[in-house]
């Protein structure tokens, strides 16, 4: 296939300065602003295994809620992605924002369960931040910066899963609604946040001119380009592949530690914190040096590798402490896998596309969320299968499954890699691990 030409580094940062827009100082406000909306999620997140018991439904019913939030996700995604390519980033983002702060309200005042579960299907209609997010960093990077740039998102998630969970389980541990009013508090200092420092990376002039951009090129003789293309299907499996293995045990983890190590909201919180603090040295130190040390491609691979590895012992982790060792292998993949596949999806598209893009790139992720935490909560409630003469416990049909998956994700993410030479064209040649025909 063709080669695609990027923007170089001069060109981009005449184009922002164009547009008015400073790269760093928008970075700068939307990690603020993901880190607000990541701790008052968190604080709540080691709960659902307590509330869920406090009105007497059974385990499963943890994956109904966070998988009634994905489905919701899955059907307004995509939508909050169009209409900012339309309307600019910033104001969906504040809807989403304000969304999510009165989804946290109905939650804290719930008086039963079927509250609670109206609360996280408001969350998931309101869900447009993640997808308008992931189209702003497109909007201020160049392909090659994208990786690492996207990376630095999870600065903002690992401030807010370090002290979020641990406050969570401490104020959980008193009464289960504080976190939630807590976390409204939280959204409006997000909102406000957006309101008065975020820039907006697609102002009038810049919708303008992509759109005479458009035109330009239904009227020349350059091929149309398609934005559902095969190789973003591809990368669409892949995304579904990973965050089905990631949110397969991610949304049951709270649930594992409760019934298989009889862990308590704090101990819950101390988990997900020490996530939090192993995601924070990867995305906020280590991302950009291994990305020039070693090359995007080449950890790409890696990551998918190791897991494997991770989920092949899942199963024989009997003790607490075995599970403080895997979070931070399992944290590496988790860092670097979404961020580069996120990054080869943006490059496959042109610049008044990535709000659309971005939020199937969403609605994807959704379908994973919806149908892995059904199947991880619905293995701990029966306990274990009998396939023929073999029975497997939960954690092995947990374990053994994610491996599959993740056999399933690096074979496509290599053929990717082989197909698409032009996704790294920009690392050096020794750092280039599969070669090009």
């Amino acid at each position: 296939m063709a080669e695609r030409k990027f923007l170089n580094k001069e060109q981009h940062a005449d184009q922002m300065r164009n547009y008015s827009i400073d790269p760093r100082k928008a970075m700068v406000t939307i990690i603020l602003s993901i880190i607000v909306d990541v701790f008052g999620y968190s604080m709540v997140l080691p709960l659902l295994p307590e509330i869920v018991k406090n009105f007497g439904s059974s385990a499963i019913f943890v994956g109904i809620l966070v998988s009634s939030n994905a489905l919701t996700t899955f059907i307004f995604g995509p939508i909050w992605g169009r209409l900012s390519d339309k309307y600019g980033r910033k104001p969906i983002l504040l809807i989403s924002q304000a969304g999510t702060g009165i989804s946290f309200l109905i939650l804290a005042l719930s008086p039963n369960i079927y509250v609670i579960l109206f609360s996280r299907i408001l969350d998931g209609v309101f869900g447009g931040q993640i997808p308008v997010i992931r189209a702003y960093i497109s909007d201020i990077t160049t392909p090659a910066t994208r990786a690492s740039q996207m990376g630095k998102l999870m600065i903002g998630h690992t401030v807010g899963m370090i002290f979020g969970p641990i406050i969570g389980g401490f104020l959980g541990e008193i009464n289960w609604r504080y976190p939630s009013l807590i976390a409204v508090i939280l959204s409006i200092i997000a909102m406000i946040l957006t309101l008065k420092v975020l820039i907006e990376s697609m102002p009038k002039n810049r919708i303008s001119d992509l759109k005479q951009q458009k035109k330009d090129r239904e009227l020349s003789s350059e091929k149309k380009r398609k934005t559902f293309t095969g190789e973003i299907i591809v990368r669409f499996v892949q995304v579904f592949l990973l965050f089905s293995i990631t949110v397969m045990f991610n949304s049951s983890m709270a649930l594992i530690l409760d019934e298989r190590y009889g862990a308590s909201p704090l101990i819950i919180g101390l988990v997900m914190t020490l996530a939090g603090v192993t995601i924070a040295i990867y995305g906020g130190f280590l991302m950009k040096p291994l990305f020039k040390k070693v090359g995007e491609k080449r950890i790409l691979l890696i990551a998918s590798v190791l897991l494997i590895v991770n989920f092949g012992v899942f199963p024989f982790m009997t003790e607490l402490w075995m599970i403080f060792a895997f979070i931070p292998s399992f944290v590496f993949s988790m860092v670097f896998l979404p961020s580069l596949i996120q990054s080869n999806i943006t490059k496959a598209v042109d610049a008044d596309k990535q709000g659309v893009v971005s939020g199937m790139t969403t609605n994807v992720q959704s379908i994973a969320q919806i149908i892995a935490p059904l199947i991880a909560t619905g293995f701990i409630q029966i306990g274990g299968l009998s396939i023929g003469a073999i029975f497997l416990n939960q954690y092995e049909l947990i374990g053994y499954l994610a491996v599959i998956l993740g056999i399933g994700l690096f074979i496509s993410l290599y053929f990717d890699l082989k197909r698409h030479t032009y996704l790294y064209s920009y690392e050096k040649p020794q750092n280039l691990t599969v070669e090009s025909n």
